[in-house]
């Protein structure tokens, strides 16, 4: 079988090892462990540390930005395929039928590839408008190998919004590092509510996510309210930072609950909290993408509520390994909240559920593998 030979470029500025920068640390690793050739790019320099995790796998780190305008990007882009010998180029995060990877990848016989990650706020658009991107983007299709969509919802947006062909689009589901997110010891809860100076004997109800509106905050500070007058001993923690945080704050500090409620900001060791954590809340109102900390509160074996959004039901089995919960409805969410709150029963065999389901269906490995054996047919071609 012929070699690949891969960049993985996902625009986004790497501060973590992410569930994104892990899969592409994995990926590279296995490509590697193969025989191939791997390299990763991202659009802002990785920080020393994460830098050195690629390279330790002899992984080619590069930098890939295009800051500098389109044309620069496109010739550099053919430049690092002219030097590496790259057969895929694998993008996250860039725009779809953007020319600028096309060109890139056009006429030097590397497949370009993208991932669909992106969750949705959705737009009217104009007929015309409609019409232009059908027949620009149906040009472009030539050109790419594939669409990865996340989820089958993800994929069904690929199609209508972007009339991408069903055939350009498969799915390979995300997955999870099972061995650094599962249930830790009951240290790890000591160590988390020592550090921010909560009681042991408090119930933990936790989100991740960015602070911006889309991942429905407000409801979560709306639901705590309800929560906290019937359970006052009860923590909510926020892990995560963005340009909505200070709003957020100032609802959390008019309603009285500064003191139930935390801001960490970002961190780099969320799976601690998760698996301390009696209930995990993703109170999204956007269509959700196939979302990583959902997978990631499951491996943990923690309990869910979430909104049916998007990819959401794909993810949680309601009634199985978490509650689904109408969007944008904080008594709904504070309801099931309460409900796993009020039974540890319930909370343990739901916790088990998820983290099974995780096992048989959204590991880490079942991801890289999918993704390569998409890489190799792609070559064969």
């Amino acid at each position: 079988m012929k070699k690949l030979s891969v960049l993985t470029l996902i625009d986004m500025n790497p501060n973590k090892l992410g569930a994104l920068e892990e899969y592409a640390l994995r990926l590279s690793s296995e490509l590697i462990r193969r025989g191939n050739f791997a390299a990763v790019g991202f659009s802002e320099s990785l920080p020393e540390w994460l830098k050195e995790k690629f390279k330790a796998s002899g992984i080619e780190v590069l930098k890939i930005s295009s800051n500098k305008g389109a044309l620069p990007l496109v010739r550099g882009l053919r430049e690092t395929i002219a030097k590496y010998g790259l057969n895929i180029l694998h993008a996250t995060f860039y725009p779809f039928y953007s020319p600028l990877l096309t060109l890139a990848t056009i006429g030097n016989g590397c497949k370009l590839i993208y991932s669909d990650q992106e969750s949705r706020i959705l737009h009217p658009q104009k007929s015309m408008r409609n019409l232009g991107r059908y027949f620009r983007n149906k040009l472009y299709q030539r050109y790419i190998q594939a669409i990865i969509a996340d989820a089958q919802f993800i994929k069904e947006c690929q199609i209508k919004d972007h009339f991408t062909s069903p055939d350009k689009v498969p799915v390979i589901y995300n997955g999870v590092n099972l061995q650094r997110f599962r249930r830790s010891d009951t240290s790890q809860r000591s160590n988390i509510l020592r550090e921010f100076k909560i009681s042991y004997e408090l119930s933990v109800i936790l989100t991740i996510a960015q602070c911006i509106w889309a991942k429905g905050l407000n409801y979560f500070i709306d639901a705590a309210n309800i929560i906290v007058k019937e359970r006052p001993n009860s923590a909510f923690f926020i892990v995560g930072d963005g340009p909505e945080k200070s709003a957020f704050e100032k609802q959390t500090s008019a309603l009285g609950l500064k003191d139930n409620i935390i801001f960490t900001g970002m961190r780099v060791d969320t799976e601690m909290f998760l698996s301390v954590a009696d209930v995990f809340v993703l109170p999204s109102v956007w269509e959700e993408a196939f979302a990583f900390t959902l997978l990631e509160a499951m491996a943990c074996g923690c309990p869910v509520v979430a909104t049916r959004i998007g990819a959401i039901p794909e993810c949680v089995v309601d009634g199985v390994t978490g509650i689904l919960v109408p969007p944008r409805d904080a008594r709904a969410a504070a309801d099931a909240i309460l409900k796993l709150l009020d039974d540890e029963e319930l909370r343990l065999r739901m916790g088990a559920a998820g983290r099974k389901r995780v096992e048989e269906h959204f590991s880490l490995e079942r991801w890289v593998n999918e993704t390569i054996a998409l890489y190799e047919k792609a070559i064969e071609k």
